[in-house]
């Protein structure tokens, strides 16, 4: 594009009519190229197929995505007609249930084991004490002491 030579201090030259005159053949010549080059290039696309290519691929991928949609779409229907959430909900609600029921007879179990085995409570702390190493000797006699009390209030209750 032409450039105007613009004064940046009061010594520079103005435009002669002439410079003008050539100026403007210059855009308008450079206005000619462009637009040729744009005709060219537009006539390259469309005798190339890419724009025809690229509208085909783009109609191919939205039909995809509404087949995909509707598959998804239909599938969830199925699931919800089946009855397979509800039935996997009432399972897990049995597991629960059967859970919790395991975990109350467990416990039952253990609080028989003082009375069943009164001696292992006695063997237990022999052997904890025999332990050399200090860390697990300690951490052996806090959890008996910790749980022997309990034990004695569980067996106490079972006799009554």
């Amino acid at each position: 594009m032409a450039t105007r030579n613009r004064a940046r201090s009061s010594t520079s030259k103005k435009l002669t009519s002439d410079q003008v005159a050539e100026n403007m053949k210059e855009a308008a010549r450079k206005i000619r190229e462009t637009s040729h080059a744009v005709r060219e290039s537009v006539k390259t696309l469309r005798e190339s197929g890419a724009v025809q290519e690229m509208a085909e691929a783009t109609r191919e991928a939205a039909l995809t995505a509404r087949d995909t949609t509707r598959d998804i779409r239909d599938t969830v229907k199925d699931v919800e007609k089946s009855g397979v959430v509800s039935d996997t909900a009432g399972a897990m609600d049995e597991t629960a249930a059967a859970a919790a029921e395991t975990a109350r007879a467990a416990k039952g179990t253990a609080l028989q084991l003082p009375k069943g085995a009164p001696k292992t409570r006695r063997n237990v702390k022999r052997s904890a004490k025999k332990v050399k190493r200090g860390a697990v000797k300690r951490q052996t006699k806090r959890v008996i002491k910790r749980e022997s009390s309990r034990v004695k209030r569980k067996v106490k209750e079972l006799g009554k």
